[in-house]
């Protein structure tokens, strides 16, 4: 009277996401902007997870020290957009000190070189210093669209300087 119940096999070959092509991932993933789901896609299987890291274009890092910056650029090569926060919010009502830490160096010189599609860079409360500026306008500043400093501190107004000189 009722249906047949299928094979074990079958029914794994059918439940399995193996069976849509990667291409029309990519353009899935293209959709989804939401960060919480596409970490969650990410989560499905290995996959998705590779996929999920060649089509991401915007990352938040929310505390500079919870990732590495090899890490994060090898994970995600195309990166266009990156936003790293630094010190905690209460060092805004000066319940951190400013030598706290949260330089921004480490993450400037693995910056330079590889990421060819990086556009925009955000940073927040963070230590940045005249050198950091340089070198990431030396190797960025013809790519760099976009440099927020938010809430940061030790640089001067020669880094600014430099870049109104060198970047559009």
């Amino acid at each position: 009277m009722g249906g047949e119940v299928p094979e074990p096999r079958r029914l794994s070959r059918a439940l399995s996401f193996g069976c849509v092509p990667d291409e029309a991932l990519h353009l899935v993933m293209g959709y989804v902007d939401a960060p919480r789901d596409r970490e969650a896609a990410s989560l499905v299987c290995r996959r998705w997870h590779r996929i999920d890291a060649l089509t991401r274009k915007h990352v938040t890092v929310a505390f500079c020290y919870a990732a590495d910056p090899a890490r994060l650029l090898a994970r995600f090569p195309r990166l266009e957009s990156l936003a790293l926060k630094g010190r905690p919010r209460a060092a805004m009502y000066g319940l951190i000190s400013d030598d706290w830490g949260a330089y921004a160096a480490p993450w400037v010189a693995r910056l330079a070189a590889p990421l060819e599609c990086l556009k925009a860079l955000h940073l927040r409360r963070m230590t940045v210093t005249d050198d950091d500026v340089a070198t990431l306008i030396r190797s960025r500043g013809h790519m760099l669209q976009e440099l927020k400093l938010d809430k940061c501190s030790g640089f001067s107004t020669d880094a600014l300087r430099l870049v109104a000189r060198s970047c559009r």
